[in-house]
């Protein structure tokens, strides 16, 4: 792992495997960051239309709050705030976000009493508020729990036909939440539900989930429908919440919140409107699970009105200690959260994520990293702290890069960061991928340089869609894209070659924690993914819109817009009011005009008695332009432009 942090400007966090770049991650200083953070916000407006209420939370836009993820404890006359941070607004089991449900169900379909977590997602790691007495009341360091990691399950749905193809999956699959992020995944399996169109879909997850299946010899259950309450019988204007961005905005559109809250800590995540405890299902060893589900009952305090928590992956081997010590812990943590609920109006930050250099070893500083490259000493000896708190055994991994050769250089991965800036991807065989990215969709279009005639066309295309994966999947994480993602692969004829496809991209995805769905290939070699889209991605986070196109990648040809101004100034030119239109634009429309329209212009003004003076702008890129009318003695005047004239000065 290597950590750029020598500009305080921008900080790159790198992971990389056998010489090639496999993650990359990037904070701008300055930037606005809410993602896991924890608000008290105030509803500004409740759209009953859309099923959702918007919150003023402190950021630059109001947040989205979805019906789904208010607590139903919201809509109870004699609800306060208080109910929330002191675990009386509690769900039932078909109640909440996905998540929440199943860790409900395990609990409650168990035959052993297993309470297995679903979703350990941490939302953020220190408290804005005095964090380290809090640790030190719980008898541990602060920094100890400095970081919870987030563990989303490589979720990874696939769509089928309405037929039975040929070496497609067809086994039953579990839930959404069964599946691990880990990418060891064994085998694919689906489960495939009639829909009310007569058409099948099948869920896929990786191998984790036909091992637990069969070790508990128990189906998943069918999420039953659900009735969900009227947002406006939730919320109401002006009412405070408490609220936890869940995915940042972008572009116009505000962040994404839940209150369905959650802390994590090193082994445990503590969860406000969890009823009971439990177990991750991600652990996966029998005993384990019976000994930590022991530990679990004997910490259990939902019963006299505390909090629910969930034991997750990093509490494998933990001792009760450890386990109480995180509890008591988190549940300071809490407490802190609680005092700023009660002393705080609405906006205000009751809970901060930490920064990216943190989260990076929280995150990806496991076992299997051999070394973490650092150069900048500050960062340096602040990791070293981190590490010989919390895995003292591995501190001696973490090296000081004090060459004068930039770190990415030294390690020869600068050149492949700048390609992901590049839409164009060349392959080795000899085809590329191209990625652009729409506020709507990210199109990938697969191309081949090596189409050979007759025969060889199918297995050219196969062979070189087949080389192709690797590359848009690693490109995803990399790029971080998310949204819609449309595949244009290059057009194969048989169904065999189809499937192959659609099976090696769900393999192939087997080890991203974002949650995705993989559609059918189209007779038209269309593929569609939706991948979870959490924070702004690469290009959001380092580039700006071009001020010349607007982002659009098009700008229009100079005689196309000057001809455009000819048509708007012969449109505004006969309005009363002014003596003398000047126009601006940009220099070369102003000299396309001069050359080639001067007579138009002319002829213009000996009709109407008008003068129009076109001047450039050496800032005004192609597409702007700006009218200013003047009276005969040179002030300016107010005209007022007819809205069916289309034009804006």
């Amino acid at each position: 792992m290597l950590i750029n942090a020598t500009d305080p400007e921008e900080a790159r966090i790198a992971v990389v495997q056998d010489g090639i770049l496999t993650e990359l991650h990037v904070e701008v200083a300055g930037r606005e960051a809410y993602l896991g953070n924890i608000y008290k916000g105030r509803v500004v407006n409740v759209e009953p239309a859309i099923g959702a209420a918007f919150v003023a939370f402190g950021g630059r836009s109001n947040g989205f709050l979805h019906a789904s993820d208010i607590l139903p404890a919201y809509a109870r006359p004699e609800f306060v705030l208080d109910d929330v941070v002191e675990g009386r607004a509690r769900v039932t089991g078909d109640e909440g976000p996905e998540a929440v449900r199943a860790i409900l169900a395990e609990s409650n379909g168990d035959a052993d009493d297993d309470a297995d977590g679903g979703d350990e997602s941490g939302a953020g790691d220190a408290p804005i508020a005095t964090a380290t007495d809090a640790a030190v009341d719980a008898g541990t360091s602060a920094d100890e729990f400095d970081a919870g990691a987030d563990e989303f399950g490589s979720d990874i749905e696939h769509g089928s036909d309405d037929d039975e193809h040929e070496g497609a999956p067809d086994a039953r699959g579990a839930g959404p939440d069964d599946s691990d992020g880990g990418g060891d995944a064994t085998s694919v399996t689906a489960e495939a539900t009639t829909a009310e169109d007569g058409a099948a879909t099948a869920t896929v997850t990786d191998g984790q989930a036909v091992k637990e299946r069969g070790r508990r010899g128990r189906r998943v259950r069918r999420e039953k429908p659900r009735t969900r309450v009227p947002v406006d019988q939730l919320l109401r204007k002006g009412q405070e919440v408490i609220v936890q961005v869940t995915k940042e905005g972008i572009g116009a559109k505000g962040p994404t919140l839940t209150t369905f809250v959650s802390l994590p800590g090193r082994s445990l995540v503590l969860m406000p409107s969890l009823p009971k405890c439990g177990v991750s299902r991600k652990i996966e060893d029998p005993k384990e699970r019976r000994r930590l589900k022991r530990i679990v009952r004997e910490l259990d305090e939902t019963g006299s009105g505390g909090v629910g928590f969930i034991v997750r992956t990093n509490g494998v081997e933990k001792s009760k200690l450890d386990l109480q010590r995180d509890r008591d812990y988190l549940k300071k943590i809490w407490e802190l959260v609680a005092q700023r609920v009660k002393v705080t109006r609405a906006p205000a930050l009751l809970y901060q994520e930490s920064d990216l250099v943190l989260k990076a070893m929280r995150d990806h500083f496991s076992p299997e990293i051999e070394e973490v490259v650092v150069d900048a000493r500050d960062v340096w000896l602040r990791i070293r702290d981190f590490a010989e708190k919390l895995m003292p055994h591995m501190a001696d991994r973490i090296k000081l890069h004090e060459s004068h050769t930039p770190l990415f250089h030294s390690f020869g991965i600068e050149t492949e960061v700048e390609k992901l800036y590049q839409p164009r991807i060349e392959l080795p065989n000899g085809g590329s991928i191209v990625i652009e990215q729409a506020e709507a969709l990210v199109a990938i279009d697969v191309n081949s340089g090596r189409f050979k005639p007759g025969t060889e066309l199918e297995h050219t295309a196969f062979r070189t869609n087949l080389e192709a994966i690797p590359e848009i999947v690693r490109q995803l994480r990399l790029r971080d894209l998310g949204g819609l993602i449309l595949i244009d692969f290059i057009d194969m004829n048989e169904e065999r070659h189809r499937r192959q496809i659609e099976r090696a991209v769900v393999d192939a995805l087997r080890g991203d924690r974002a949650r995705i769905k993989v559609g059918r290939i189209s007779p038209f070699g269309l593929l569609e993914i939706t991948r979870q889209r959490v924070g702004p991605g690469l290009k959001h986070t380092v580039f700006s819109s071009c001020r010349h196109c607007g982002g659009s990648g098009m700008a229009r040809t100079v005689q196309s817009k000057a001809l455009a101004v000819l048509r708007e100034v012969r449109a505004i030119i006969g309005l009363k009011g002014f003596s003398v239109l000047q126009v601006f634009v940009a220099p070369a429309v102003n000299d396309y005009i001069v050359n080639y329209k001067r007579r138009p212009l002319l002829d213009l003004e000996e009709a109407i008695g008008k003068t129009v003076v076109v001047r450039g702008e050496p800032s005004y890129p192609v597409d702007v332009v700006h009218y200013r009318f003047l009276t005969a003695d040179g002030q300016e005047a107010r005209i007022a432009i007819p809205a069916g004239l289309g034009v804006k000065v």
